[in-house]
């Protein structure tokens, strides 16, 4: 399950059950954890991830709670933590000060990072983006691509669509060893051979996961995290 990766939000829905599902994670061998970091307005999110952020935030985390976290993360698993987040939780958090062995790469949905202030800043690819723009973000080397197998607000998809196709080829023409991973829209194994079929090298889940934990709760997860093996 190298290449898959899994979004969660930090301390969702609380902080045993975000552990808990750390916990199935790394058994189930998933390579990559996104990490939501969360902000008063994830606008790009649809409502289930936009009320998990509501719920964290209230609690009144810090950046010291946020550092300790990521300190046990390290030390307890063994899959790769990237940061997801806006350029407001990129401030609430001082999340440029912090130590970079603290994670292994960092999404930010609406400004664009630079890899000498954060660790391995990974980029978001669509087709709204120029040539320019394209071969500016893969410049840097990074975990993977975030390519957005169509636009819109996460969870609003009923199907994944194919704009990704069109996206993975422009950025192999400009960068031919790219790693790139389709979001928005993956629900299933078959969602996810099928973007493999179409040229992707992995894949990302995000509302589907959280909302199979909030109806089927740890056992509901570790069988689906199973029928994606």
């Amino acid at each position: 399950m190298n290449n898959l990766a899994i979004f969660t939000v930090w301390n969702y829905p609380t902080k045993e059950d975000f552990y808990q599902i750390l916990d199935s994670l790394d058994e189930q061998g998933v390579g990559f954890v996104e990490i939501g970091i969360p902000v008063t307005n994830p606008y790009v999110d649809g409502d289930l991830i936009q009320e998990a952020h509501k719920k964290v935030i209230d609690t009144g985390l810090t950046t010291s709670d946020l550092e300790e976290d990521l300190k046990l993360i390290k030390e307890r698993y063994s899959f790769k933590v990237i940061l997801m987040t806006y350029k407001e939780g990129v401030e609430l958090f001082d999340i440029d000060k912090l130590s970079h062995t603290l994670y292994d790469g960092i999404i930010c949905v609406d400004q664009v990072l630079k890899a000498s202030q954060f660790n391995s800043p990974v980029y978001i690819f669509n087709e709204d983006l120029t040539n320019q723009e394209l071969e500016n973000f893969l410049i840097s080397d990074s975990q993977f691509n975030y390519v957005m197998s169509g636009r819109g607000k996460t969870g609003s998809f009923d199907s994944v669509p194919s704009e990704y196709i069109k996206t993975i080829k422009r950025i192999n023409q400009i960068k031919p060893q790219s790693k790139n991973f389709i979001g928005f829209g993956i629900k299933s194994k078959a969602d996810i051979m099928n973007v493999i079929e179409n040229g992707a090298d992995g894949a990302i889940i995000g509302t589907a996961f959280i909302q199979i934990f909030l109806d089927k709760g740890i056992e509901g997860i570790n069988e689906y995290l199973k029928s994606l093996k």
